[in-house]
């Protein structure tokens, strides 16, 4: 590390050697995931070693339509310049969620919200899969290939890009929809 270094070159350096594995693996949805937490342990020691602090910072907004989206902001400074670098990335919180309290569907939207913006900012690469999401080989087998449901037919469908299965009641329901990821394509299942 060079005495003079700007934050963009700290960061520079960051992004071309912080790798941080799926290795948690989510068996209600079949996939490997990163988290906010495997992020931010493999992350810091190199912040550290750099003069950079590293804070996650959560904004909960109400929407006038009811949904609740948190939004993280990480911010990279500098210690000795004050220089910073933020990224952002927000998640809704689903409109329920079996077997959690109120307070666990917050704090997984905004774990979720968190590990995107430290994604963002450390240009973590997910080119090996779409977020983890590796298909069950059942479900591969008995999925309709390229034969949408009819028209006003119901229908379960994955999101592409994390798996987390919806209801639709329709292929036209699922094209206005989005996946609390942010996605809007749907496989049916």
């Amino acid at each position: 590390m060079e005495p003079n270094e700007s934050i963009l070159q700290k960061l520079l350096d960051i992004q071309s050697t912080l790798k941080v594995e799926k290795g948690t693996y989510n068996k209600f949805g079949e996939f490997y995931y990163r988290s906010k937490e495997d992020i931010l342990e493999a992350a810091k020691p190199m912040c550290h070693e750099r003069g950079l602090t590293l804070i996650c910072d959560d904004e909960v907004r109400c929407l006038d339509n009811g949904w609740v989206y948190v939004t993280t902001t990480v911010t990279l400074t500098d210690v000795l310049t004050g220089e910073c670098v933020t990224a952002k990335a927000s998640a809704r919180e689903p409109e329920s969620k079996p077997k959690m309290d109120s307070s666990q569907v917050s704090g997984s939207a905004a774990s979720y919200a968190g590990k995107r913006a430290l994604g963002n900012l450390f240009a973590l690469d997910d080119t090996k899969d779409a977020d983890g999401y590796e298909e069950n080989p059942n479900t591969k087998k008995n999925r309709q290939h390229g034969n949408p449901p009819a028209s006003g037919q119901p229908f379960i469908g994955a999101c592409t890009a994390c798996g987390i299965q919806y209801q639709f009641e329709s292929p036209e329901q699922a094209a206005n929809c989005a996946c609390q990821c942010g996605n809007r394509v749907f496989e049916a299942v």
